[in-house]
């Protein structure tokens, strides 16, 4: 332990007394990690909904009408809207050892493939077997709130991503963070989220 003096000999801090700690919690953080969710009887999409890149939005739109198409339900996971989607992808991704490009698609929590496998597997009706097991829908209907996008704008900011708190100990306005909502100024819709 290497104490950390001031000019007067007075003690101000332990060494690497802070970065322990940090170490401790980010060890914690990772030991307490909470799994993914049990994936048995669904469909989970990781789509984008940015056109930037036309192909991979094309692929995306191409992998969700497949399967819209087959009436099965499934979860769309929009990385353009929540980049916490694109953090879990990637950890996805290196748990099975995959570069990832999207559309990616897992089915039981098993990766799948992406819009190539899908489409392929469509044509020779091996997709048609694995989603025997997967809830249909008969009338697929959209979420009349968020119109099946899944987030709606942040009902504290109204999307601005600012707080509408201020400092109520000084006379200063300063800008913080909207906390209710993600780096879009989205959240959650609460009609079919669940």
């Amino acid at each position: 332990r290497v104490n950390i003096l001031s000019k007067n000999g007075t003690v101000r801090g332990v060494k690497h007394k802070v970065s322990a700690g940090q170490a401790l919690f980010d060890n914690l953080a990772k030991v307490f990690q909470v799994s993914t969710v049990p994936e048995f009887g669904r469909i989970v999409i990781y789509t984008t909904s940015l056109r930037v890149v036309r192909t991979t939005f094309e692929r995306c739109e191409l992998v969700r009408k497949i399967f819209q198409n087959h009436r099965v339900k499934f979860e769309e996971k929009n990385i353009a809207l929540n980049s916490d989607y694109g953090k879990e992808l990637d950890e996805r991704c290196r748990s099975v050892c995959e570069v990832p490009s999207l559309p990616v698609v897992f089915i039981d929590g098993h990766y799948l493939g992406g819009a190539e496998k899908i489409l392929l597997m469509n044509e020779s009706g091996e997709l048609q077997d694995l989603l025997t097991k997967i809830e249909r829908v008969q009338h697929p209907q959209e979420c009349p709130s968020c119109g099946g996008f899944g987030f709606l704008p942040c009902s504290a900011c109204h999307g601005s991503k600012m707080s509408v708190f201020r400092n109520c100990f000084t006379d200063s306005f300063k800008a913080l963070k909207c906390t209710a909502c993600n780096e879009n100024g989205l959240q959650r819709c609460r009609s079919c989220a669940g």
